[in-house]
């Protein structure tokens, strides 16, 4: 049985020490924006499944949300959240300051039995995949939501250098840290040299630009390439994979921000990082479920 697990927490612990401001809360306010509109986050509660560093809590929070329900299975985690919380805690509106932090695992069924049915918003980005048990986890992430409540996921899609990246993942994990800081800085010039490149054409054409550094979500590119190298264990699947797979629990999808296509095998790509990014998708539960 396999037990290399990334742990998510350190890198969250060094960026928001290093790297979070107000900007990028603004920026990830922006992004749960893209899912669903404001007046939807209105006196909710938005359930957190795999927080990292709770700043997509602290958003909801903002946007109003009446209770947020945050937890991660990394220690970490927990404890950078509740250190965003403590740092920011100005941004909270003093009516809508109900924010619970804790340790927890979706594949806890006693946890999902806890939670079960509590979430107007349910909200896992990007996590549900490196549980190792990636369709288990979905199957319990949906149980969270209430009747005619949202259940906004994202996962990896499956493309054609899927199964190169799941060998380079692994390796990372059990490589000396000299090697992993050589693929960190490598896999990070290699995207800064593309997006300065983007850059400098964009403001030769005098067209809109964005931070060199910041990703969109709030994100940072530099702890964005360690997340990506480190995340591990690693599954994936196709758009239409998932959402076959979701809807027979009671749910319709009603939004697709990010749609990716899969690359047929070539010796060419089996290392290319087209399409390897996460698929969005927003799905409503129906109210009689």
């Amino acid at each position: 049985m396999e037990k290399t697990f990334f742990t998510f927490g350190k890198n969250w612990v060094d960026y928001v020490n290093k790297a979070l401001d107000r900007e990028k809360i603004e920026r990830a306010k922006e992004s749960l924006l893209k899912y669903l509109l404001e007046e939807e986050y209105k006196n909710k509660t938005f359930i957190d499944v795999g927080c990292g560093s709770g700043i997509f809590s602290l958003s909801a929070l903002c946007l109003g949300c009446k209770k947020v329900i945050s937890f991660d299975i990394d220690p970490l985690s927990i404890k950078v959240t509740k250190l965003v919380k403590e740092k920011f805690s100005s941004l909270i509106p003093k009516k809508n300051n109900d924010w619970e932090i804790f340790e927890g695992n979706i594949l806890d069924d006693e946890l999902v039995k806890k939670l079960k049915g509590q979430g107007d918003i349910v909200y896992s980005w990007g996590v549900l995949h490196h549980t190792g048990k990636m369709r288990q986890a979905i199957e319990n992430a949906v149980k969270l939501v209430k009747p005619n409540g949202f259940f906004i996921i994202a996962i990896y899609n499956k493309t054609s250098s899927s199964d190169s990246w799941l060998k380079i993942k692994k390796f990372y994990n059990i490589a000396p840290m000299i090697m992993r800081k050589i693929m960190v800085y490598s896999v990070f010039l290699y995207l800064f040299t593309q997006r300065l490149a983007s850059f400098i054409k964009r403001k030769l054409f005098k067209q809109p630009t964005q931070s060199l550094f910041c990703q969109e979500r709030g994100m940072s590119i530099f702890y964005d390439v360690i997340d990506w190298l480190g995340g591990y264990p690693y599954e994936y699947a196709s758009f239409d994979e998932i959402v076959s797979f979701i809807e027979p629990f009671g749910f319709s999808i009603i939004k697709a921000p990010t749609k990716s296509p899969s690359l047929k095998k070539k010796f060419s790509n089996r290392f290319s990082f087209m399409y390897t990014g996460n698929n969005e998708f927003v799905f409503k539960k129906n109210e009689t479920n």
